[in-house]
């Protein structure tokens, strides 16, 4: 893929442009994906280079799970704390939500498996927002990153609220004997929010009817949530009150019934929203009505069926007023000419004349809805009308317009039900006794169940009746009832009856002003107009007042705030009458109730009463009405359930920096108000909010610091001795507000800047050997050796080179002392005879190193062969014939026999060689003759002895001869190696040990075919290669493994031999024998040629199996394949796929490879298999396959192993114990991370932090309030130490383990006081499990008792009981019992009893009375035997074996009865005692080397250096550390302060040919071209482009040459215009034309130059005063109703002026 064109705003800002999209992290259910840019200006750009966006976002299938989900169960394989756990997820944390937290199966631990979770998966559960790079990142509804959409009560995103309707109000069902449900509303499908509350005995069920017309019927017979048709239904019950909530949408439709199940009467209050089942849907555009010259097209409005997607009849869009049907809309079509016509003497009219359109239905507008509500009827009137040439519109025959069908004439309207009344409940009666009144609120509730007016007045009920209450009143009874107090009851708002304008004009009434007095008498206005719907628009417009006939409700009115300061309006009881019967003309109604007070937690709502006039019910003044009738206030208690949960937070704690960026953090819990008044709430659990968690942490003091100058670290000495420099980088930086540092000029820091070098390595570097120049060679020509003279040096630390005595050096490698020298060649022999024939003798030493069956030789040469092996002999000749070739072995000459044999061509064939066979082969042509060495090697790798054979009688004379011609060069050999050999300084030992020396170590590097030596089975070597070997040889001088000495003489016999002239052809001068009777080699005597000339399998036949030992870096954990070297440990993860353990070996014969693991041979099956040799091959690795993999290899000469062990990685898990340690007189305290410590100040506290995890994780420590204070010190075993504590070390301390495989967190939380603990029996235990008040009873009750516990007893009394309590014990007074220890609380209503010691057990009873009766209640007390308690065990180990830090305690253990030790939860109830912390090994440390950690590696691929700091160091019994001398440590000890390190390898950019020319336009003959710009690893595959380096990314585009683009933009003539006068248009064709062949092409190829205009305005000249309509389809217009629209007006302004 390439990059996109740069825009202008990138060109402008620096930046290149955005690169491609990559590959999104997920498939399905919603991922991330990024895009980068780089900057060209040297990193200055403003802005980000990287970009992310949504994709992926349809739904993941139904097994595939939550995502988060997956990744928790990806650890189930890797062991936590030492066992494996199945993880589910961690939804919603408030202060990571992009961390990967898990909880164990059934258990309460929550460990954190990963700091980052993967891209996409959502922050929390209920929303959208998806974590990106460990981020979480806001996505809308729409899917989009950073959108704000959101869905509104529709389910629409970004919606309005436009596709439903709000549904709520209340049925009270009404008991009979005939029925035993009632329906209370049915709620369609596609519904949400819903809620249904009853409050009664009924009870709530629902039958269900899918759109498929399935039914069914559910019930709820206790809490919970519900699945019904593919819906959730929460189900809520509680006394006297059932909830139904669903959240939705419905997937059916729910009726909702109630059951009876008493004879009281229930009330069930509804709130939805209900979808618009039914909209409109806009169709598609007519057909033009011309087919050029200019017309117009229409589209219509059809109503459809959302759920079943079809189209049905209009007045189902008609049912809700709301649900308004869109106008239509006209646009002009076939704007272009006409073809022009024949002229036949007349002018040409309008184009559009030439059409005429077929006959069609027209309708007029439906007729106003017969009644409002309840269901009615509309009309409207049909015919069939044809426009003619002319644009006249006539009435034709309906026949015509029957090809389509005939609209209808009628339909219903206003479904929807009519207002009705409804009564709230009765008030209480207003007196106690006699006759008084109640109350009662009725509203007009429309089809909705909302307030609104249209209710008849005439059947509205009456608010307030008498009522009678049977009993006797002792005072005079009154004349009238009293309203004077104001009861508790129940009621309903009311509002003000509000009006809707129709079809038919109404006066619409706004609201009242406020009151212009703010007490006493004053005056509201407001304004009431006379509106009208109108039937095509649907839009409200005023009216003129008279085109109401109706009344006009008043425009102003009196008010009264109430009495002003000063005014007595106090109302007596007696000032109230009630006239029976007395009919006025105004009276007094509950106009409703104010808003509640508070939305939850108990508000009040106070009635409003207003002033009526009866015949109109239109509110008047208040002093028209009777006062002394006015109702009386009444309020009432609203929203009485318990508020919601929400968040409390504390203030924010001051920042942990001044500049840059800091962190401030504070307290935030989660609380329920249970109460406004009295004011009354309780701390939660945080899961009961379910809003997100406010922030607890938040950046402060965000702005940039002050430039200052930071240094990096010193750079590696540039010698190591004799003197060096050191080098660091000093930089001004600046850290800015966001974290980041800006790098200044050196002028923006004012403090002196650092120093950027120093010297080092001030220290004389050891002697070291030096050489003069090379000698004059030894011989004059061919080939000599030189010599050159060593000398001893040392350099100073000054720099300077001193010459030392040569005993100095002594022990050091010395260089090369020899070397061969090559001069010209020295006179040859004389010439031959060219006459003579001629063998072509090819002179090589063959040593066969494994069985093979034939082998062809030349003459010439010498072998070492294998018995049994065939070999093939040529002798090539030149003028001579070669059926005369001769053979000879030793001298004898050779016959043909069953193995031996000479063929027609002269070449000699031996089969399966045998000892009898080694000799020296003559091949004989006339008077010259050439040989052939044969030997055969044995099993041992030495030579083979030939058998002894008599020799034939010969003179002394030729048996001379032939032993100096026959065996001069083997002597030579022999004689040569074996005084090498039998040296003190031998190189040929057993086969054990051939390995490890020096000389064959020589043949290792020399020779450079290995591979290819042991695959052909043999070596084979030129003399001239001996050179090379020769240098080779002169090494051994500088290892000291050789003396000058004895490398000279090696030297100089192997030139002798290699430089020795052997002249291919001599004459013959006839047989010689050879006696072989002295011709036995000695068995110690080697085989010369396996050891010097044969690397390969001759080489390895001296050396035992060796297995080849590399180290690596540990594996990264993430890795999808692993590659591991024996020797190495690897861990694993369940993210391995294949993991290859290899064991390369060396050995010949080739060795036996075995593998096991834990000690068995290992099952190879098809998941673990043998990849090659000495490689194995696990795919899909579990934790089965984790072990001890040992590798062996061996042979008949020895055996080898090593052993590698595989882990699989485990999470970091921290050994916490959740308990509360309170001590405030130790002065030595010791606990464990997980609890809450309150000490005192002054003591020492060692807080203990055991962690585990493969691997072994890394432990830091911190404080939450800010850094950790100087008294506080981290031990090498991972516990805190804090020293003499203060207040300053108040606070929560973290200690947080991390490895590869993840990190946890546990937290203690020190509390520090300077008190002291006063111990006092006689006062209970605060931290008892028993706390609660146990109330006696006049019946009497029993109950257990533990000892320790806290016994609190309560004596039932009223609460306004003043007289005094007396309490008993086995009925003696409490105070006179001996030994009993107690306190009477609460004015002696509650007993508290110290169980701790003493009696306690038997019968509490309490004792009262007052002026009607006496009170007495007992409690009977068990007592529950105490079956465990703490003891102190034995001391713990010391902390330290040296230094000042060392403390141990005694161990705290939980002992039962019979002495045995349970689990500390058992004692949890008893306090514990005093833990004892004793100093422990204060004492001086022994010197050690200390070395930091390692730092990165300098080279981020490839080969780099790792460094750290080492130094000598002692820690004394005071804690003090001193730093030593290297001296004062044992040097053989030191660790290295530098290693190797190795990377992978680096990934580089790979560029693909440039592709066509075919790319986008950008100018004249201008087009870009485009390649393919991939990151690729060296061994070829692709990576993210993120691991090359941006900056060397090649250019991806570029212009090229393409005719193609050699276009212009052609323009027509302008058309004519579409009005005579006025605001017209007119057209014109404008094509994209090829320069050269003048023809179209497509508009892209023209997109580089502006595009001309297409039209244009013309014929602005005003019309003047004359109207003229100027298009034919203004009837159409007028017709339509379009005249509203700015456009049609001013073309048909004659038709619209007649409107």
């Amino acid at each position: 893929t390439s990059r996109i064109t740069r825009s202008d705003e990138d060109k402008d800002t620096g930046w290149d442009a955005w690169g491609p999209w990559s590959d999104c992290s997920r498939t399905c259910g919603g991922g991330a994906s990024y895009s980068l840019r780089r900057c060209l200006n040297s990193r200055n750009c403003e802005g980000k280079n990287i970009r992310y966006k949504t994709c992926s976002n349809t739904e993941c299938p139904l097994d595939v799970g939550d995502f988060r989900a997956q990744q928790c169960s990806a650890h189930n394989d890797v062991k936590y704390q030492g066992q494996y756990y199945e993880w589910i997820p961690v939804y919603n944390d408030p202060l990571v939500p992009c961390a990967l937290k898990c909880q164990a199966l059934g258990k309460h631990l929550v460990v954190e498996l990963a700091p980052k979770v993967l891209d996409g998966t959502r922050c929390n559960k209920e929303s959208l927002d998806m974590c990106i790079s460990g981020i979480c990142q806001a996505v809308g509804c729409d899917l989009r990153l950073g959108s704000n959409a959101k869905e509104d009560n529709c389910g629409v995103c970004a919606g309005d609220g436009s596709t439903c309707r709000l549904v709520r109000g209340q049925s009270k069902s009404h008991v009979s004997l005939e029925k035993l449900e009632d329906t209370v509303i049915a709620v369609p499908y596609g519904s949400r929010s819903v809620r249904i509350t009853l409050k009664g005995p009924a009870h709530l069920f629902i039958e269900s009817k899918t759109l498929q017309g399935q039914k069914g019927e559910h019930n709820f017979n206790s809490p919970g949530a519900y699945v019904i048709e593919n819906t959730t239904v929460e189900f809520q019950k509680g006394p006297d009150r059932e909830t139904i909530r669903i959240k939705g949408p419905l997937g059916a439709d729910f009726i909702i019934k109630a059951r009876y199940a008493a004879s009281r009467d229930s009330l069930v209050q509804f709130f939805f929203y209900q979808p618009i089942s039914h909209l409109w849907r806009e169709t598609d555009f007519f057909p033009c009505t011309v087919t050029c010259g200019g017309g117009y097209q229409l589209n219509s409005a059809e109503c459809v069926d959302v759920r079943l997607n079809r189209v049905v009849r209009d007045h189902y869009c008609n049912y809700y007023p709301e649900n308004k049907k869109p106008k239509p809309k006209l646009k002009e079509c076939n704007m272009d000419p006409c073809p022009a016509r024949c002229s036949d003497g007349f002018k040409e009219i309008m184009p559009y004349d030439h059409f005429q359109p077929l006959p069609r239905w027209e309708h007029n507008p439906w007729t106003a809805c017969s009644v409002s509500c309840g269901g009615g009827i509309q009309r409207r009137s049909i015919v069939c009308i044809e426009e003619n040439m002319y644009g006249e519109i006539l009435q034709v025959e309906e026949l015509k317009c029957m090809y389509t069908q005939k609209p209808k004439v009628m339909q219903t309207c206003n479904l929807f039900d009519c207002p009705k009344w409804i009564a709230m409940d009765w008030s209480p009666c207003t007196v106690t006794c006699g006759r008084g009144l109640r109350y009662r609120v009725v509203l007009c509730n429309d089809y909705r169940g909302r307030h609104t007016g249209g209710c008849n007045p005439k059947l509205k009920p009456h608010i307030k009746e008498e009522c009678v209450l049977p009993i006797p009143c002792y005072k005079p009874r009154e004349k009238v009832p009293v309203e004077a107090k104001l009861p508790w009851f129940k009621q309903a708002q009311e509002l003000e009856e509000s009006r809707v304008a129709t079809e038919e004009p109404t006066f619409i009434p706004e609201s009242w002003t406020p009151c212009s007095a703010t007490c006493g008498p004053g005056k509201q206005v407001r304004q009431v107009k006379c509106r009208v719907v109108l039937a095509f628009s649907q839009a409200e417009e005023d009216l003129p007042d008279e085109e109401c006939e109706e009344p006009k409700p008043p425009t102003e009115r009196v008010c009264n705030q109430g009495a002003c300061d000063g005014d007595s309006t106090l109302l007596e009881l007696e000032d109230f009458h009630y006239e029976d019967g007395n009919e006025n003309l105004y009276d007094w109604e509950y106009e409703g109730f104010t808003l509640c007070s508070a939305t939850c937690a108990g508000g009040q709502q106070a009635v409003i009463v207003v002033c009526l006039q009866k015949q109109t019910r239109a509110s008047v003044d208040d002093s028209l009405c009777n006062s002394s009738e006015r109702p009386p206030e009444m309020v009432q208690v609203c929203n009485a359930e318990p508020c919601p949960p929400r968040w409390e937070m504390r203030s924010w704690s001051q920042c942990s920096t001044t500049c840059g960026v800091g962190i401030q953090t504070r307290d935030v819990y989660c609380s329920r108000i249970l109460s406004h008044i009295p004011k009354d709430s309780v701390i939660i659990t945080e899961k009961d909010c379910k809003d997100p968690k406010p922030p607890v942490i938040q950046a402060c003091n965000q702005f940039d610091c002050p430039a200052t100058w930071y240094a990096e670290e010193w750079q590696q000495c540039s010698h190591t001795c004799g003197g060096g420099t050191q080098s660091r980088k000093v930089h001004c930086k600046q850290l800015q507000a966001d974290g980041s540092f800006m790098k200044l000029t050196d002028g923006f820091c004012k403090e002196p800047r650092p120093s950027s070098h120093k010297y080092c390595a001030k220290t004389d570097c050891p002697p070291h050997w030096t050489v003069g120049e090379w000698s004059k060679c030894s011989l004059s020509c061919e080939v000599g050796i030189q010599t050159r003279e060593p000398v001893c040096q040392k350099l100073t630390s000054k720099g300077q080179q001193v010459t030392l005595n040569r005993s100095m050096c002594n022990g050091l490698p010395t260089p090369s002392l020899v070397r061969s020298c090559h001069m010209n060649l020295c006179n040859k022999l004389k010439k031959q005879n060219t006459r003579d024939p001629q063998i072509l003798s090819v002179h090589r030493v063959y040593i066969q190193t494994r069985q093979e069956k034939r082998i062809h030789f030349t003459i010439g040469s010498r072998a070492y062969l294998l018995p049994k092996t065939s070999l093939i002999i040529r002798c090539p000749v030149r003028r001579f014939q070669k059926a005369l070739i001769r053979w000879q072995k030793d001298g004898q000459l050779l016959q043909n026999s069953n193995r031996i044999g000479i063929t027609k061509s002269g070449s000699l064939k031996i089969h399966s060689l045998e000892a009898t066979d080694i000799g020296v082969y003559h091949c004989v042509a006339g008077p010259v003759h050439e040989t052939f060495v044969l030997k055969l090697i044995g099993n041992d790798n030495r030579l083979i002895e030939p058998p002894t054979v008599r020799e034939p009688k010969m003179d002394s004379v030729a048996k001379k001869i032939d032993l100096n011609k026959a065996k001069s060069l083997e002597a030579k050999w022999k004689k040569m190696m074996w005084q090498i050999w039998s040296k003190k300084n031998n190189f040929y030992l057993d086969g054990s040990q051939a390995h490890n020396q020096a000389f064959l170590r020589i043949l290792e590097l020399y020779d450079k075919h290995l591979e290819t030596a042991i695959l052909q089975g043999a070596y084979s070597m030129d003399p001239e290669q001996f050179e090379e070997l020769i240098k080779n040889i002169s090494h051994l001088i500088e290892t000291g493994e050789v003396t000058d000495e004895l490398a000279s003489q090696v030297i100089y016999q192997l030139l002798a031999e290699v430089s020795r002239p052997q002249p291919t052809t001599e004459k013959w001068k006839g047989p010689l024998k050879e006696n072989t009777s002295n011709s036995k080699v000695n068995n110690k005597t080697p085989n010369v040629s396996a050891n010097v000339y044969n690397k390969d399998k001759q080489l390895h036949k001296s050396k035992q199996p060796s297995i080849v030992r590399q180290k690596e870096r540990p594996v990264n954990l993430f890795q999808k394949i692993v590659n591991v070297s024996i020797g190495n440990t690897a861990f694993l993860s369940n993210n391995t796929h294949i993991i290859t353990l290899a064991c390369e070996a060396t050995a010949l014969p080739e060795p036996k490879l075995t593998w096991t693991k834990d000690g068995i041979p290992l099952q190879f099956s098809q998941r673990v298999t043998v990849h090659s040799f000495g490689k194995i091959q696990i795919r899909n690795p579990s934790k089965e396959d984790a072990g001890v993999y040992r590798c062996t290899v061996s042979n008949e000469l020895g055996s080898d192993t090593e052993t590698s062990l595989l882990l699989f990685a485990e999470a970091p898990a921290i050994q916490t114990i959740a308990k509360t340690v309170a001590d405030l007189d130790a002065e030595n305290l010791l606990v464990s991370i997980g609890g809450t410590v309150l000490a005192r100040t002054g003591a020492n506290i060692l807080v203990e932090c055991s962690a585990k995890g493969v691997p072994q994780p890394n432990i830091t420590w911190h404080k939450k309030e800010g850094p950790l204070s100087s008294n506080t010190f981290q031990l090498s075993n991972g516990s805190l130490l804090i020293q003499n504590a203060s207040f300053e070390n108040h606070g929560t301390y973290l200690c947080v383990a991390v490895n590869e495989a993840g990190r946890a967190v546990a937290l203690t939380v020190l509390q520090l006081s300077e008190l002291r603990t006063h111990r006092n029996n006689s006062l209970p235990f605060k931290d008892r499990r028993r706390k609660r008040v146990l109330m006696a009873s006049q019946i009497g009750t029993n109950m257990t008792v533990r000892a320790g516990d806290l016994l609190r007893i309560g004596c039932p009394v009223p609460h306004k009981a003043r007289n005094t309590i007396r309490w008993y014990w086995n009925n003696l007074s409490i105070q006179e019992v001996q030994g009993a220890k107690f306190r009477i609380l609460v004015g002696g209503r509650v007993l508290e009893v110290n169980t701790d010691s003493g009696r306690f057990a038997g019968q509490y009873k309490c004792w009262t009375s007052n002026d009607l009766q006496r009170i007495t209640a007992w409690v009977n007390v068990n007592t529950e035997a105490k079956e465990y308690r703490w003891q102190l065990g034995e001391w713990t180990p010391c902390s330290a074996s040296c230094g000042n830090t060392g403390i141990q305690s005694r161990r705290l253990q939980c002992i039962s009865t019979n002495k045995q030790e349970v689990n500390e939860s058992a004692c949890d109830h008893l306090p514990p005692p005093t833990v004892i912390i004793q100093p422990c090994h204060r004492k001086d440390c022994p010197v050690r080397w200390v070395s930091t950690a390692w730092s990165e590696c300098s080279s981020s691929c490839r080969n780099g250096i790792q460094q750290r700091q080492v130094t000598c160091q002692q820690i004394l019994a005071t804690g003090i550390v001193n730093i030593l001398s290297s001296d004062a440590c044992w040097k053989e000890n030191r660790p290295s302060e530098k290693r190797s390190c190795f990377l992978e390898s680096c990934a580089e950019w790979r560029i693909f040919a440039w592709g066509k020319c075919t790319g986008r336009c950008v100018g004249p003959t201008l087009a870009l071209q485009h390649r393919q710009i991939t990151c690729q690893h060296q061994n070829g595959s692709t990576v993210p482009e993120s691991n090359c380096d941006e900056r060397k990314r090649p250019v991806s585009s570029r212009n090229c040459s393409s005719e193609m683009c050699s276009v212009y933009w052609k323009t027509g003539p302008w058309r004519a215009c579409t009005a005579a006068c006025g605001n017209g248009f007119q057209s014109r064709r404008v094509d994209c034309i090829h320069t050269k062949n003048n023809k179209m092409v497509a508009d892209q190829y023209c997109g580089w130059q502006k595009r001309p205009m297409t039209w244009q305005h013309c014929n602005a000249n005003s019309c003047g005063r004359e109207c003229k309509d100027t298009t034919r389809y203004c009837t159409a217009v007028k017709r339509l109703k379009l005249c509203a629209i700015e456009l049609y007006k001013q073309r048909c302004c004659n038709s619209c002026r007649e409107d």
